[in-house]
């Protein structure tokens, strides 16, 4: 009796650690999936980060665009009645508000040339994440048949009991088609 419950035994701990080590790989593959599409999803927020601040970046430029019209206007009226102190004073503001409309122009260029390349490197990750999804997908799909099979097919072997054949299961299904039959169309 001591001999078979250790081959018993045995054979449970065979079957265990083969399922053991199919479930690790099952469950790396898709931790491994999960941390990209979570990569992905950070990269999807920084580009929306970075079209968020080219927006404030427009309209700070837009905001200093009237306000440089604006000067210039003034600028004409403190012209047209010579008073050349407040067209200096009008001149040294537009000069300041041009300087920095030009570093808002620098800084929205540089934006969206961020945006671009995120939003390019994004897709071109996306498609390899879908593509690796669907050859994780195939690669589980296979392994949870062959790990059904290899276990079956194990405790076939251990029961002495061999597989199924195909002719085996063609004949089944003809006698049961002419049970069928005879039984009138019924079960």
């Amino acid at each position: 009796m001591g001999i078979m419950n250790r081959i018993l035994r045995i054979w449970k701990a065979d079957i265990h650690g083969f399922m053991d080590r199919l479930e690790d790989q099952d469950l790396l593959l898709r931790q491994y999936l999960r941390e990209m599409e979570q990569c992905l999803q950070r990269k999807e927020e920084r580009i929306k980060q970075l079209a968020e601040m080219s927006r404030f970046v427009q309209i700070d430029l837009s905001a200093r665009e009237r306000e440089i019209e604006k000067l210039e206007n003034d600028l004409e009226l403190a012209l047209q009645k010579n008073n050349d102190n407040i067209a200096k004073l009008l001149i040294r503001k537009q000069m300041v508000q041009q300087e920095h409309c030009e570093q808002l122009q620098r800084q929205q260029e540089s934006l969206w040339e961020e945006h671009k390349q995120h939003v390019n490197l994004l897709s071109e990750q996306h498609l390899r994440y879908e593509t690796l999804k669907v050859k994780a997908s195939t690669f589980l799909q296979r392994h949870e048949k062959r790990t059904t099979y290899g276990v079956n097919e194990f405790i076939q072997r251990s029961v002495g009991r061999r597989p199924v054949t195909e002719d085996e299961i063609e004949l089944e299904l003809i006698r049961r088609k002419e049970q069928w039959r005879s039984n009138g169309g019924t079960v």
